[in-house]
């Protein structure tokens, strides 16, 4: 008798744990955006590490490669949450994972501040792998 739940306690633990359930949604949501910002800290590394006499569009240019990295993380998010995932979406999100290594390739070549700055693209390729493996699984709806 002392094991069995009372019919109270049976209704209101299914809303108890729904309730648990949209909290732990919501703060991996949270948690995801806000992680998908550090590749644009190193956009904003570059820009403000290139030279002031470059153009406008080639500042901006040697510099998109963290904002595509943080795009392609949130677009995945957002797809595993709103949209609607299908593994039919694997191979064109595996393709637009090469805009940002052309991007950070093309800022190899033309970027002419300090090459040392060069070294926050670990940090890109870091987040790029994590956008495939994560990014992968919330486009096709196919998790681990």
């Amino acid at each position: 008798r002392l094991l069995v739940p009372s019919a109270s306690l049976r209704r209101s633990l299914p809303r108890a744990l729904e309730r648990r359930t949209m909290f732990t949604f919501k703060s991996a949501l949270l948690f995801w955006l806000l992680a998908s910002s550090v590749p644009l800290l190193t956009s904003l590394a570059y820009f403000r590490a290139s030279p002031v006499t470059d153009s406008l569009a080639q500042r901006i240019s040697v510099s998109l490669h963290g904002v595509t990295v943080s795009a392609l993380c949130i677009a995945a998010v957002l797809v595993g949450m709103v949209g609607t995932p299908r593994p039919s979406l694997a191979e064109p999100f595996h393709l637009l994972l090469l805009v940002p290594v052309g991007l950070a390739l093309y800022s190899f070549w033309r970027f002419r501040g300090n090459k040392a700055i060069h070294l926050l693209q670990s940090i890109n390729l870091l987040w790029l792998a994590l956008a495939s493996f994560f990014g992968s699984m919330a486009v096709t709806g196919v998790w681990l």
